[in-house]
């Protein structure tokens, strides 16, 4: 189970990784209005979390362990009986999905807060600041 879980949090980890860097890749392109960058890395971290969550909640209804990261990742020796496997793997996969979509959302609001911050002092500042 440990070896599953290690897996299921490097699959999981990845893909999230993955993710992030677009976001930060479009932060970067809006960089130059700081409010428009912490709003799409909200929205980009939103989504992210939003779709982890949604595959977290409806994985344990895969219908095959050979369709599964994890299962590709195990050694052939070391890989459990295909019956026992799955309910493992979709266990070890959703908590860790659901632990990502969480970071995720923890993000989502600080971007957002900064953003408003952002604006806020954009908009005391006035027209030429």
């Amino acid at each position: 189970m440990e070896r599953i879980t290690r897996l299921a949090r490097i699959s999981v980890t990845r893909a999230w990784g993955f993710c992030g860097l677009a976001i930060l890749m479009v932060m970067m392109g809006t960089a130059s209005h700081p409010p428009y960058c912490f709003t799409f890395g909200a929205l980009g971290c939103g989504i992210t979390g939003l779709v982890m969550a949604w595959y977290g909640l409806t994985y344990h209804h895969r219908r095959k362990v050979e369709d599964t990261e994890v299962w590709l990742l195990l050694a052939p020796e070391d890989r459990p009986a295909k019956a026992v496997a799955l309910p493992l793997i979709a266990t070890a996969m959703r908590d860790e999905l659901l632990e990502k979509a969480w970071y995720s959302a923890r993000l989502c609001g600080l971007f957002l807060v900064l953003a408003a911050a952002l604006q806020g002092v954009r908009l005391l500042l006035g027209p030429a600041g």
